[in-house]
């Protein structure tokens, strides 16, 4: 489960072709062709990423403006451990919900997927994790 979640993780913000595919791989011609996504299955995974995708807005907002507070508590002249300590907690308890939420889109836009569309994208991603060029499948037929 953990490995599904970091491959589409991995699709959504690094793009397999090495440029970033700002979150929207699934409107990539390249990546539809390469998973063999239907008008359907792209029209579902959208559906899925603007219901959440303001959610995503408010959450990363919240994390940046808690980092912001955190990296002041901490370049102060004096700093308070105490400060200190609550500032980082509240960093990554943002960090965790942004994630958790992140998560939970990718798992279901996964439910999307079918098995050889995830066992493609596996497999994308693990030829950019390896550096190898990345050639389109042959067509069949």
């Amino acid at each position: 489960m953990k490995r599904w979640l970091a491959i589409l993780a991995m699709l959504a913000s690094a793009g397999v072709w090495g440029a970033p595919l700002e979150g929207k791989w699934w409107k990539n011609p390249r990546i539809v062709r390469e998973l063999s996504l239907t008008p359907p299955q792209v029209d579902r995974i959208e559906a899925i990423f603007l219901r959440v995708r303001p959610e995503l807005i408010d959450l990363r907002a919240d994390f940046e403006k808690k980092r912001l507070r955190q990296e002041s508590a901490m370049q102060a002249p004096e700093v308070d451990p105490r400060e200190a300590e609550k500032a980082i907690d509240e960093v990554e308890e943002a960090r965790s919900r942004l994630a958790k939420a992140r998560m939970g889109m990718f798992l279901e836009i996964r439910g999307v997927l079918t098995t050889e569309q995830r066992d493609r994208a596996r497999s994308l991603i693990e030829e950019k994790r390896e550096g190898r060029t990345l050639r389109p499948r042959p067509r069949s037929g």
